[in-house]
């Protein structure tokens, strides 16, 4: 006989992860094949060929993409697992990240700025916990580095800068080596770049500024913003419930969840100011919105949260739906 705790203990396994990451695919799959996967222009880098160019709009994009995606929930299950972030070695926000990811397909059926966005920003949140009471020039270099670098294929990178910076005063490590170091790692790419002759000052150029709603229809943009609104409310409703429990923890772990928090509140800022370019904020909206419930859904694991999970399987499984409909 199936038990409530039988439920609740196969939604936090590995096994229920991986259903939903192939549930996801298969949903994404299915949407390119019947053409609700729109190609995202995405050219607002400084002179670089944006991601969605690296490879040409159909199939092969849309797997690398999912494999990118794939690596993003490991590198999540990884950082959780050295930093012990969520005081609790559950993976559920792997699977809350798929199931979050689902109903826009326009962002999981093909590469672009967004999935190198997400994957960066988690890639330099391992390298930056690192350094908690441990100051490694080498780590902010390399983080800044890699943003500055980022920012020639899409501009978004470069708002993250700020964040990275407040980051080492979370970790307890800024002062002038750190700002030195993260000097050097911004320029270091231009440098390169500009000193091989890879650009040059002629061939530079702005982001190119679009409105993705010139693309695709009214019904298309409600559906969009609805799943982004409703990814916002959790995660931010999550947090507020979290934060309660995270004050006691210990300042390493709160420092950690501190910076995830940043993060999160970073991009639904930007996602609102920089509208023009919000798609590529959106998996790591996701990523974050994913941490943050399943924290939530850990520290309540006894009291049926469950049906959590399963409720937000539910509705973003109808917003996905939705999507095809229309």
């Amino acid at each position: 006989m199936i038990s409530e705790k039988n439920i609740s203990d196969f939604l936090y396994s590995r096994y229920a992860v991986a259903i939903f990451a192939i549930i996801t695919i298969i949903a994404t799959h299915f949407a390119m094949i019947y053409g609700e996967v729109t190609p995202i222009l995405d050219n607002k880098g400084f002179g670089l060929a944006p991601a969605n160019q690296w490879i040409p709009f159909g199939t092969w994009s849309m797997i690398v993409n999912i494999i990118l995606n794939i690596a993003i929930a490991l590198l999540m299950i990884y950082i959780n697992k050295v930093f012990n972030v969520l005081r609790n070695p559950t993976i559920i926000f792997a699977g809350l990240f798929f199931i979050l990811q689902m109903p826009i397909t326009d962002i999981t059926g093909q590469l672009y700025g967004g999935t190198l966005l997400c994957a960066t920003m988690l890639i330099c949140a391992f390298f930056l916990f690192t350094t908690f009471n441990n100051y490694n020039p080498y780590a902010i270099y390399t983080i800044l580095c890699i943003l500055s670098l980022g920012a020639f294929f899409q501009y978004a990178f470069l708002f993250y800068v700020p964040i990275i910076l407040l980051g080492c005063a979370q970790m307890r490590i800024f002062n002038l080596r750190t700002s030195l170091a993260a000097l050097f790692g911004m320029l270091t790419p231009p440098w390169i770049l500009y000193g091989f002759g890879i650009l040059n000052y002629e061939n530079a150029s702005l982001p190119a500024l679009s409105n993705i709603f010139e693309h695709i229809s009214i019904e298309e943009a409600l559906q969009m913003l609805l799943t982004i609104g409703l990814t916002i409310f959790l995660c931010i409703g999550s947090w507020f419930v979290n934060i309660v429990k995270i004050i006691s923890y210990n300042a390493r772990t709160r420092a950690f969840n501190g910076f995830i928090a940043l993060l999160a509140f970073t991009t639904i800022l930007l996602i609102i100011i920089d509208f023009s370019n919000y798609i590529v904020y959106i998996p790591l909206l996701n990523s974050c919105a994913a941490l943050q419930l399943a924290h939530l859904f850990t520290i309540y694991e006894a009291r049926r949260s469950y049906l959590g999970i399963l409720g937000v399987f539910l509705v973003y499984s109808a917003l996905y739906i939705w999507g095809l409909w229309i």
